[in-house]
């Protein structure tokens, strides 16, 4: 049983994984024209959008899962994958936040909650990255020597890759209704937002959709059961 929900819990988060990268980009393509770097500032936004979603949320979330789909492999090639996901989050992001600047360049900047709960995920997330790329793989050279400190860091490490997993889901969140409250204002012959218009509803499926997920993958992550069988597997 445990086996069988192990599995099947791992395929919806991939395809949620998936399914909220896609979402964002048909709703990008659909009803935002697509992206754009600084010919258009509204396309630029759209690019700010789909970097944002596709480093926080997509490459986060498979750099944390990469220890459960991957729990067939030697713990190296695990470690690999998962630094490699977190490079591509961090290159992803760092992207989107240019975009984002550059795209409102005439405007005041970091006034928002959006704005100051994303900076202080960026933080956060070079510093996680930072440390465990330090103690994970590069301590690796004196394995022997340094085994007692990453297993008494591993749990914290897992927890703050939790909490900044949260804080991601945060911002995306709030740049989501940010972002509805600008294009469907009503205004200027907008569509309204509380009329829950086609593009309403798919900014909100993409909302709860990213929100579902957190719950999901904190569960995967925390659940002793999944834990073991994992750690059964590893080669």
């Amino acid at each position: 049983m445990v086996k069988c929900g192990y599995g099947l819990l791992i395929t919806v988060a991939e395809l949620l994984l998936f399914g909220v990268l896609g979402l964002c980009l048909f709703w990008i393509i659909h009803y935002g024209g697509g992206v754009a770097w600084t010919q258009d500032v509204s396309k630029q936004f759209n690019l700010h959008y789909v970097l944002m979603i596709g480093g926080f949320i997509f490459f986060n979330g498979q750099a944390i899962l990469a220890y459960r789909c991957f729990s067939c492999c030697k713990k190296i090639y695990t470690k690999v994958v998962h630094s490699a996901l977190f490079v591509l989050a961090i290159s992803s992001v760092t992207v989107g936040l240019v975009a984002a600047i550059q795209a409102n360049e005439n405007s005041t900047h970091f006034y928002s909650l959006h704005s100051w709960i994303g900076l202080a995920t960026i933080g956060m997330f070079a510093l996680q990255f930072l440390v465990g790329f330090v103690s994970f793989l590069v301590l690796l050279c004196c394995e022997n020597a340094t085994a007692k400190f990453r297993q008494r860091l591993l749990p914290t490490h897992i927890t703050f890759g939790l909490i900044i997993f949260g804080m991601a889901i945060a911002t995306c969140l709030t740049g989501l209704m940010q972002t509805a409250r600008h294009r469907l204002s009503g205004e200027d012959n907008k569509e309204n937002y509380k009329d829950l218009s086609e593009q309403a509803l798919v900014i909100n499926v993409l909302g709860v959709s990213i929100l579902v997920l957190g719950v999901l993958i904190t569960f995967l992550i925390r659940n002793n059961s999944f834990k073991r069988y994992a750690t059964l597997t590893i080669n």
